[in-house]
């Protein structure tokens, strides 16, 4: 009798798909398990009041106002950009003399 051999990328794939279906058993079984009850504050759930604020918007409409012609072209930011100082390098290493100092 002939014994024949099972191609090695068999078993690969029945491996894989065990790993499957056990992973998505596991992250069913997971779901079905974890509560989803959220807690949500008292201020958040609070009606809101449809009365608008008449002294904001009243200082909206006194604000200035600046058509597209008085806009500069370059706005400057508020934040200053950092310069960045080279270092000159130095013509001369200083090389150390056997009593100690820099020649």
């Amino acid at each position: 009798m002939k014994n024949t051999k099972i191609p090695s990328l068999i078993p690969i794939l029945i491996m894989t798909l065990i790993t499957v279906v056990m992973w998505v058993s596991f992250d069913v079984y997971r779901a079905l398990k974890s509560s989803t009850d959220a807690i949500v504050p008292t201020e958040v759930s609070l009606p809101l009041t449809p009365s608008l604020d008449q002294n904001t918007i009243n200082q909206i409409k006194s604000r200035t106002f600046l058509n597209d012609s008085q806009i500069p072209d370059s706005i400057a930011s508020s934040s200053p950009t950092p310069i960045i100082k080279k270092t000159p390098s130095p013509t001369t290493t200083p090389v150390a003399s056997e009593s100690g100092t820099t020649q």
